[in-house]
């Protein structure tokens, strides 16, 4: 039986919607049609005040998970336009939302937990769909830290007999998936790196105005100040045990304030500042490696770190393996969760239990039936 769905994925790098179209054959996957719609900078500003501490509140944080949640309807109509999709033809929807916050460890003595938002109701109504959604929560019902879980869509899609291949994601935070040539799903490594986009984002907004350093292109007019690089590289983080994760609450605002206060005292000029904390995401990626994985054959980019090439030209240099910018590297995070969904309606398990900590593999998901039958 051929079923389409709908896969949609916002992610910590708040650039937008991530939206693609999917077509399910028994157990193979393949996408059909995929774009990304950028959010209003007004709504970026909102997520990021109900993503900090010192600026959130209640109010804003429900507020916004309907403000998102309409967003999600008003790109996805764009798409439905743009690409003719038939909405009859399609089963489901399956969306991550929007992290705002994210405790895996107990962080400050609070529960372990994490917080996605965009009201998976609103689009039930908005398209008479059913909607999954909530993907991470049973993981960490589970005792998991609730991430990644992509691991498990790049086993389906990517796994090898001959090649062992690492897949880097660098979006917001990096993430990294390895893939053990000819193993089982229990042989998956995958963990986050550290910060990918994240800092540079937030470093070309205070210096340059700027929603994102294209192509790397200023980092590339700079100097890494070594001495900074070196004391970034010993954050706490990198050296923690596995399974572990992380997110905006750890690379926070006043974070990178640190950063950039500590490279103006080294006289760092702006170039350079891009440049050091551009090579932070790289240099950490390349540590990560180093302490927890080996014999690395292949190292597949995705996210959009991927267009970056200051990034992957360290990359390159300094890792013992082939680096490739994967074709579809955009898309994948919004692919993935289009397969999370169909796992769910199927009742399948799609955490990696060795992974996230997860006590045992368990179904992920939300569901969220349509409001209504048409007669």
């Amino acid at each position: 039986m051929l079923v389409k769905a709908i896969g949609m994925m916002s992610g910590t790098s708040l650039d937008g919607i991530d939206i693609c179209l999917i077509k399910i054959k028994k157990h193979k996957y393949q996408m059909l049609a995929f774009k990304s719609y950028p959010y209003q900078k007004q709504l970026v500003d909102k997520i990021k005040e109900a993503s900090f501490l010192d600026t959130s509140n209640v109010q804003k944080i429900c507020s916004l998970n309907y403000e998102i949640a309409y967003a999600y309807v008003d790109a996805l109509n764009e798409f439905i336009k743009e690409y003719q999709i038939i909405m009859d033809e399609v089963a489901y929807i399956a969306i991550h939302g929007q992290t705002i916050w994210h405790n895996p460890n107990q962080m400050n003595g609070y529960y372990s937990s994490t917080l996605q938002i965009g009201e998976p109701t609103v689009i039930a109504y908005a398209f008479n769909k059913k909607v999954i959604s909530n993907f991470r929560t049973m993981d960490m019902a589970a005792g998991g830290s609730g991430a990644p879980l992509i691991p498990f869509v790049d086993y389906v899609l990517y796994r090898s007999k001959t090649k062992n291949i690492a897949l880097q994601n660098i979006g917001g935070i990096g993430n990294v998936c390895y893939l053990k040539k000819g193993g089982s799903i229990s042989d998956i490594i995958a963990f986050d790196t550290g910060p990918g986009n994240m800092l540079i984002d937030g470093a070309m907004q205070k210096l340059y105005h700027k929603a994102y350093d294209e192509n790397g292109q200023i980092a590339g007019m700079g100097t890494i100040n070594q001495k900074v690089l070196n004391y970034l590289l010993e954050d706490d983080y990198l050296n923690e045990p596995l399974p572990k994760s992380t997110g905006r609450e750890k690379y926070s605002n006043q974070y990178l304030d640190n950063i950039i206060e500590m490279l103006k005292k080294e006289k760092a000029t702006n170039p350079d500042i891009i440049a050091t904390i551009s090579a932070y995401t790289a240099y950490s990626i390349i540590k990560e490696y180093k302490i927890f994985l080996k014999d690395i054959d292949e190292v597949l980019v995705s996210g959009g770190g991927a267009h970056n090439e200051f990034i992957i030209d360290i990359l390159k240099q300094n890792l013992n393996a082939k680096v490739e910018v994967m074709e579809n590297m955009d898309s994948l995070e919004a692919f993935g969760f289009a397969i999370l969904g169909d796992m769910t309606i199927k009742q399948k398990p799609a955490n990696v239990p060795s992974v996230t900590g997860a006590k045992k593999a368990v179904i992920l998901g939300n569901i969220t039936n349509p409001p209504y039958h048409d007669n």
